[in-house]
């Protein structure tokens, strides 16, 4: 009997050992603790403290946990890290994301505040907020093993479905739900090429030119040799009046394609545009010449009025210019009648020019210069203007009154303007500068 009492009171004890012990359940999400740098911003006491809390933790045992968590006080960052994993692991999410959030505030450097957030909007399924966090841990640590596979399979894959999604609504013309699309792709693929074309290519398309030049050129600086793309941006420029930077690109163009013939024409096109002439060397040597040559003459106009000298779409025909330096000038300058051709169709390039004849070609050059819209206004009047070695009747006369009346060339003593005189580069150039300046 007595035995049997024995027995029952044994079960009774260890029935009761088994009612007070406890079974703890490790978390089920990742933990990472923060790295013993960040610890060593503790005090000795407080990392003691932290330390048994985390292991802790790790074994489940909450309670344990936030007693010593407590103990750092609450104006602690690791406090609130601490306590964020233990309201996640109750499954309290907004107050876990309200202890990550000021544990962040008080120091901004705990990752392992981010990885609880990445926890929390993980199991809630909110990708965006998830995806931020990933991106804010591998700013900190580029290499951590738990946020970058799942950075990289997010952004992989909500990129490709957010493209998928805007070619579906480019199909049925949704162009503004398919940027918002498009763009929201760039949120998790900035440097996406296929997002940033499509954008580029449905601002163009509506002549919103400052949004396009905005992806080409993040398209020109991710993918720098893609003809396509450069030819692209060069248009959307041309098209915007950026006439300049359009030609930088046609010339880069130019360079990775040699043999394009549009491509040069577009760099001689924007070229005349902007007035920029390639330039014979033989040109910086005018300055120095005595006697000036109708071939310099023409080379002087066609470089400082490139501007207004349109290509000739039908070159005249000119038997004695082939091998002049000058050639493409002399075309310019004969087919906007500014200088002669003779009946022979000769232009007699190596003749030396009179200031007779410099003063006809410029009387030429002003007429076609208002011709163009130039409001050009003499300094003296005509009618005062007396010329003692030119008779009126002569057809030089009027044109050196104008130049006069001008102020581009003066007169000799005795009213004498000279006109067989030979006349120097230095001469012609600085009569070009003085019209440039006007006509400005």
């Amino acid at each position: 009997m007595k035995r049997k009492n024995w027995f029952l009171l044994a079960i009774i004890f260890l029935a009761s050992c088994a009612t007070f012990q406890k079974t703890y359940i490790p978390p089920s999400f990742y933990l990472e603790g923060p790295p013993p740098l960040q610890l060593s911003q503790l005090t000795l006491n407080e990392r003691i403290a932290f330390e048994e809390g985390w292991k802790n933790l790790k074994r489940g045992n909450i309670d344990g946990a936030r007693k010593e968590f407590l103990k750092l006080g609450e104006k602690n960052a690791f406090f609130h890290l601490g306590e964020g994993y233990c309201r996640l692991y109750e499954k309290d999410m907004g107050a876990a994301e309200a202890f990550f959030l000021k544990a962040l505030e008080l120091n901004p450097e705990l990752v392992s505040a981010r990885i609880g957030l990445a926890n929390i909007y993980e199991q809630q399924k909110e990708e965006d907020k998830l995806f931020i966090q990933l991106r804010e841990i591998l700013k900190k640590e580029p290499e951590n093993s738990w946020a970058k596979p799942k950075y990289e399979d997010l952004k992989s894959q909500k990129t490709q479905a957010l493209i998928k999604e805007a070619q579906s609504l480019l199909s049925l013309n949704k162009k503004e739900e398919a940027k918002q699309s498009l763009l929201k792709a760039l949120f998790y693929s900035p440097n996406s090429i296929e997002a940033h074309l499509q954008l580029a290519r449905l601002y163009r398309g509506e002549k919103k030119y400052p949004q396009a030049l905005n992806h080409y050129q993040t398209l020109s600086q991710l993918s720098p040799k893609d003809k396509q793309i450069l030819k692209e941006y060069a248009e959307t420029l041309l098209e915007n009046d950026d006439l300049s930077q359009s030609l930088d690109l046609y010339e880069k163009l130019n360079e990775l394609s040699p043999g394009d013939k549009q491509v040069q024409e577009k760099i001689t096109y924007l070229k005349n545009q902007l007035g920029i002439v390639e330039i014979p060397s033989r040109y910086n040597d005018i300055p120095k010449f005595q006697s000036l040559t109708r071939e310099d003459l023409a080379a002087i106009l066609g470089v400082k009025f490139n501007a207004y000298l349109p290509d000739p779409t039908s070159p005249p025909i000119i038997v004695d210019i082939s091998t002049s330096w000058a050639t493409r000038f002399i075309l310019k300058v004969t087919a906007a009648n500014l200088m002669d051709i003779y009946d022979n169709h000769t232009f007699e390039p190596t003749r030396v020019v009179t200031r007779a004849e410099l003063a006809e070609t410029f009387f030429r050059l002003i007429n076609y210069l208002k011709g163009k819209g130039k409001k050009l206004i003499p300094q003296i009047p005509e009618n005062k203007i007396q010329i003692s070695d030119i008779p009126e009747e002569n057809l030089y006369y009027l044109p050196a009154v104008e130049m006069i009346a001008y102020q581009l060339m003066e007169l000799y003593p005795q009213k004498k303007f000279m006109p067989d005189r030979p006349v120097s580069g230095a001469e012609a150039l600085s009569l070009a500068d003085l019209l440039v300046n006007l006509i400005k």
